[in-house]
């Protein structure tokens, strides 16, 4: 089957568009004729990891980790699908192919009406953003969040769900572009790089106080400047360890308690039961146009190399999807 699968170079691993074989279906698993694949965040890091040397690259198989499509065979225990179930599966690796094998335990039904592209980029947004803000971060009504990097697709569905809760938000976003959007899902403080102090402006939005949540969907921009803003006892989530780590240890002025420190991803596995149950009912939600999810572009698959490029290199205003 055609994928995309990390190959060797000088420079580090590349995104390379070619045969690969089938995925194997164990007892447990779901094999999606796939229709749409998403690119996550986690993809962009487990690629960064791999260019950087931190991680190895798969020496074989296809990459990424999510996809939606048609179900095409069970394995002998799969109880809750059928083949030509319209689905939305989550797994470690395999989803950039024709061909995606995912657990049955983190694999989805598409609600009535959903967009398959749509369903694509939801699962593990929507498992991140809420586990995070809710689970681990207890985000509180009255509270103040700011998002940096705010038009990705985790920034983009933290918005809708953090005004949700009654929180106050304010928004990082890389250029101007996309105020006018941003606006459209409720975001009223929008800050732009090139264009505001972004520090002086928190300042000033909060009355010199800080914020209580910082959720910073970058690669560690600013990092150790936006944790200083964080008040004591606040929260401060980062898209990776790395960026939690690289921080500053102490707040505004230097002496009070760090805030607690916590990476945005789902607060258990995605084929946790209690986490699959809250992802289908967030589904319905996305299905009824109550949360929004919006994809951006679409490539072919073939073009996943441009795909990332696009991601890493401009601003897009939530998700990118390619079709086999």
């Amino acid at each position: 089957m055609n994928a995309v699968f990390c190959s060797g170079a000088k420079s580090g691993p590349l995104l390379t568009f070619g045969e690969t074989p089938e995925p194997r279906l164990g007892p447990d698993m779901v094999l999606i004729r796939v229709e749409l694949v998403s690119i996550e965040a986690i993809d962009l890091i487990k690629l960064a990891l791999y260019r950087s040397g931190l991680a190895e690259a798969p020496c074989s198989g296809a990459v990424g980790c999510q996809a939606s499509g048609t179900v095409e065979a069970v394995g002998a225990h799969v109880t809750r699908f059928r083949l030509g179930d319209r689905v939305v599966g989550y797994h470690g690796c395999g989803s950039h192919a024709e061909l995606f094998a995912a657990p049955e335990a983190s694999t989805w039904h598409l609600p009535e009406g959903l967009d398959p592209s749509i369903a694509a980029a939801a699962p593990f947004t929507l498992a991140a953003t809420s586990d995070t803000l809710h689970t681990r971060g207890k985000l509180q009504a009255g509270e103040t969040i700011l998002i940096n990097h705010v038009t990705s697709s985790l920034g983009i569905m933290t918005v809708q769900l953090a005004l949700e809760a009654g929180a106050n938000v304010i928004g990082i976003a890389r250029h101007p572009a996309c105020d006018e959007r941003l606006r459209g899902i409720g975001l009223a403080h929008i800050l732009n790089e090139g264009r505001d102090d972004i520090l002086a402006r928190c300042l000033e939005l909060t009355a010199g106080r800080g914020v209580d949540f910082v959720f910073d969907v970058s690669a560690g921009e600013r990092a150790a400047d936006l944790i200083r803003l964080v008040v004591p006892g606040g929260r401060y989530a980062a898209l990776s360890a790395a960026g939690c780590l690289g921080a500053a240890d102490y707040g505004r002025d230097g002496t009070a308690p760090a805030p607690q420190r916590l990476t945005i991803m789902p607060a258990t596995p995605m084929q946790d039961p209690v986490l699959h149950g809250r992802v289908a009912k967030m589904l319905e939600r996305v299905a009824k146009g109550e949360l929004l999810l919006p994809i951006e572009y679409e490539f072919a698959l073939c073009e996943a190399a441009e795909a990332y490029d696009f991601i890493l290199g401009g601003s897009p205003f939530g998700h990118v999807v390619m079709r086999p």
